[in-house]
């Protein structure tokens, strides 16, 4: 079941499809954790995860360079790493290299942690 998690969402992420993403594969009471240095940027439940991704997404003019790679699985985690370069609608290119580790219960992501800086 943790397999076609990952899998599904490493193919929505691709489609650049987050929104989607988030609805269709995340608990409602999902827990983002986001780097110590960002920490203020974390959030929970699923709610403020989709607010947080269509608030990132407004602010994005141009997508440069985006891939996801193939999720290496566990039992309970799976991790992708994401590169990104895009530029932003205030014209700043930003540049971020990440992995992210993921917990999922029952088939449903429960917590997403990011690791970049």
């Amino acid at each position: 079941m943790i397999t076609k998690t990952a899998n599904q969402l490493v193919k929505l992420l691709r489609e650049k499809k987050f929104l989607e993403a988030q609805e269709q594969l995340f608990s409602i009471d999902a827990i983002n954790q986001e780097p110590e240095k960002f920490k203020e940027r974390s959030v929970s439940g699923l709610k403020a995860m989709i607010k947080k991704e269509k608030q990132f997404l407004s602010n994005v003019k141009q997508w440069n360079r985006f891939e996801v790679s193939e999720p290496l699985v566990s039992k309970n985690h799976f991790s992708i790493r994401m590169l990104t370069n895009l530029t932003l609608a205030n014209n700043q290119n930003v540049c971020i290299d990440e992995i992210i580790v993921y917990e999922v219960v029952e088939g449903k992501i429960v917590k997403e942690q990011f690791f970049y800086t």
